[in-house]
């Protein structure tokens, strides 16, 4: 068996593009991946075209080999602009795989040691009563966790008009962490859980995410505005550069912190492993090397007891992708998704067995590879949106 085509095609899931990589064999098979890397889809795209000058002719059955040549032989090793592409390839290579042995990829990876995968949803945040209300939407779904995105962490650009955050003085700035943090901001914070944890009670697990906005004081500071709530973690406080500043925050703080999606090998990980920075590691399937690159990852964080979570606030592939792994490691925590209604149809309307995600589990069936496959013209319906600046 050889690969010989691989097809990569830049698909508008509404709110981000995501790159979709099928890599088709001359037996007929054909492995999907999926890789997100916001704002830079041009970039990844023309790296998954010179990976397949290397695949082209292959067996593509040697996963590892394929991993460790298209990591190290390029020169270039780390950062998630080099390994989005790779992650994407990889998880192409293990869908084959699957097919080739009539199993689904957690079979592959050791057996299942749950039967469902837990997972959490994203809640709205623009004012404490607006955050209320989007939780209890949740619960009626059937969730039983979310993160919390505050509108201080994106410069008060999700915030009402006649929300509080927009009178601090930072309108529509991002919030640097060297930057002024008013003291209320925290007081403010704390009203918006205190709001979640009337609204769901304490069976309900919350969580806030921070985009790295906040330096190692102000960090603490949130931290001890929130530990009345009992989050399940909290999310990126601080720039994800030093390791050694999420160790001290670690040694601080009452809830655990999170962090690793922008974190690409088992090599950035290695350090806040090491200096016990994290209580919850959040490596991202589609950027840190697909099942190849995250198992090693999530048992390297097993040696160190510390469960991993994946970030997840991507299409269906890398959703499923990012299933199998949980499936089949003992430390998994929990899997991020995005939790709409919205994102359920566009899911659907992209390929042919969507998530299955019910009382707050996603179910995996006994498909063989990850059990789903892009539609064969959503490349046509749902060409590559416009997604650029930052935030």
């Amino acid at each position: 068996m050889r690969i010989k085509h691989v097809q990569v095609d830049v698909v508008d899931l509404d709110r981000l593009n995501s790159l979709f990589v099928r890599i088709e064999t001359d037996t007929g098979l054909i492995g999907t991946g999926e890789t997100v890397l916001k704002r830079r889809d041009a970039t990844v795209e023309a790296n998954i075209k010179e990976i397949a000058s290397y695949l082209l002719g292959k067996d593509p059955l040697p996963i590892e080999d394929h991993f460790e040549k298209l990591y190290r032989d390029t020169f270039w090793v780390g950062g998630p602009m080099h390994a989005a592409g790779r992650s994407a390839v990889d998880m192409a290579l293990w869908d084959i795989k699957g097919q080739f042995y009539h199993a689904p990829i957690y079979q592959m990876l050791g057996g299942p040691t749950r039967d469902r995968v837990p997972v959490y949803a994203h809640a709205g945040a623009s004012s404490p009563e607006r955050l209320a209300a989007s939780l209890n939407a949740l619960v009626e779904r059937g969730y039983r966790a979310a993160k919390v995105g505050l509108p201080w962490f994106y410069g008060g650009r999700d915030a009402a008009p006649d929300d509080p955050w927009r009178s601090i003085g930072f309108g529509d700035r991002s919030l640097k962490e060297t930057e002024l943090v008013p003291t209320r901001m925290f007081a403010m914070a704390a009203a918006y859980f205190e709001a979640a944890r009337d609204a769901v009670g304490w069976d309900f697990e919350l969580m806030v995410d921070c985009h790295g906005r906040l330096n190692l004081a102000n960090a603490v500071r949130l931290s001890d505005a929130l530990a009345p709530y009992k989050l399940l973690f909290i999310e990126e406080p601080l720039p994800p550069e030093s390791a050694t500043e999420f160790a001290r925050l670690s040694a601080r703080s009452v809830t655990p912190i999170a962090a690793g999606e922008r974190l690409a090998s088992l090599y950035d990980v290695r350090p806040y492993l090491e200096q016990g920075a994290l209580g919850v590691l959040q490596c991202d399937l589609a950027n840190c090397g697909g099942f190849t690159g995250a198992k090693k990852i999530a048992a390297l964080a097993e040696a160190y007891m510390v469960p991993f979570a994946p970030h997840n606030p991507n299409g269906p592939i890398a959703t499923l992708a990012a299933a199998h792994l949980m499936m089949a490691i003992p430390n998994a925590l929990l899997l991020e998704t995005g939790g709409g209604e919205t994102e359920a149809a566009v899911f659907a309307d992209a390929v042919d067995h969507p998530p299955a995600i019910a009382d707050g589990y996603l179910s995996l069936d006994d498909r063989p590879g990850l059990g789903a496959a892009l539609l064969p013209d959503v490349a046509q319906r749902r060409p590559r949106g416009t997604y650029t600046a930052t935030r």
